[in-house]
């Protein structure tokens, strides 16, 4: 039987009952008794009263209580019960901004049992946010609600067999304090995580803040979110400034896939090891591959989290085997593209990618 906050419990092995005040986990939960106090219990020692109905009459009649929780203390005890803060005021392994992680409530078995998926606010700053969910070709909102300062919000505690549906998405969020110098730009940002990441135990790394392990997904990075100055002509002025203007009036650093630029939503990844480790010469095959694998996945993720939509990656020519690997890894990507780059420019030393956003 599943409980919501603010149901009404009948005990099972003792007289009496209460209110579900908290939900623990989908098997632990927090019940108020008639003496104002929180007790954990375990769901199969529950049976909830279900309001006008027989049984519900019954039991009233053992612990006649018929005390109803207002709406606001329900959504009082539920916000209580979603947001926590962060075990340290700020990570070193997290970006400055929102994060998405699904921490497994079995620690020792991270593939086995429930999984939490919060919302991680390691910022400063108030977040206001709405989730959504994409099903089909139609978004779902899932929640909306407000994150205090380094802290988290448990969106959902789902089943393993539940965890397609949360790969693909939308975030939208505010971020806000009582006094600011410059506003920042809402955040409006799709995510779309490869699926089998969350079936690879080593991808469920401990996260300091949470102190658990976890796979966390970044939606947003506020070194590279858009300012907006205090005042309207600098707004205005700025809002008109594209590229590479913008990235120097702002004073922020480029990010990764930014250093590979060529046009508008467009860039070039040269994957030879002499481009990417200026120390390659006593560097082993195998640690060559990995280097430029590495550098391969982490522009490509870069560029689909900044929209990019055209990728060209110079692998050279050599014996065919970065060429295959590349294509073997992208051929897990459903909405990417992949051809030869243009001959009169790379010969058949490169592939072109083309990213498409639904």
């Amino acid at each position: 039987m599943k409980f919501k906050i603010g149901d009404k419990v009948k005990f099972l092995n003792e007289q009496g009952g209460g209110f579900i005040t908290k939900i623990e986990t989908p098997s632990l939960v927090y019940v108020k008794t008639s003496d104002g106090f929180d007790i954990p219990f375990s769901t199969t020692e529950l049976i909830k009263i279900e309001v006008k109905t027989a049984s519900a009459n019954f039991f009233d009649e053992d612990f006649g209580n018929h005390e109803k929780l207002s709406e606001d203390e329900i959504q009082e005890m539920e916000a209580d019960a979603k947001i926590e803060p962060l075990a340290h005021k700020r990570s070193d392994m997290l970006k400055e901004g929102i994060s998405l992680a699904f921490v497994p409530q079995n620690q020792n078995r991270t593939l086995f049992g429930l999984i939490d998926v919060v919302l991680i606010n390691n910022s400063p700053f108030n977040v206001l946010f709405a989730f959504f969910l994409k099903y089909e070709d139609k978004f779902q909102g899932q929640d909306y609600d407000a994150i205090e300062p380094f802290s988290t919000f448990l969106l959902d505690s789902i089943d393993r067999d539940e965890l397609a549906n949360w790969i693909e998405g939308n975030v939208q969020a505010m971020f806000f304090a009582s006094t600011m110098d410059k506003l920042i730009s809402p955040v409006n940002e799709f995510f779309k995580i490869k699926g089998s990441k969350l079936y690879h135990e080593n991808n469920y790394k401990t996260i300091d803040v949470l102190e658990k392990k976890a796979f966390v997904h970044q939606l947003n990075d506020l070194k590279y979110q858009t300012l907006i100055s205090k005042t309207e002509e600098t707004a205005n002025t700025q809002s008109t400034m594209l590229g590479r203007d913008i990235e120097q009036a702002l004073g922020i650093k480029k990010s990764l896939i930014e250093k590979h630029k060529i046009g508008l939503l467009e860039a070039e990844i040269d994957l030879h090891i002499s481009a990417l480790d200026p120390d390659y010469q006593n560097l082993e095959k195998n640690e060559i591959m990995k280097i430029q694998l590495d550098y391969f996945e982490k522009t490509l993720e870069d560029a689909m989290i900044h929209q990019y939509q055209k990728l060209i990656y110079i692998h050279g020519i050599g014996n065919g085997i970065l060429k295959n690997e590349l294509r073997r890894i992208l051929r897990s990507y459903p909405d990417i593209q992949v051809k030869e780059a243009a001959f009169s420019n790379y010969g058949y030393g490169a592939i072109e990618v083309h990213i498409h956003y639904r």
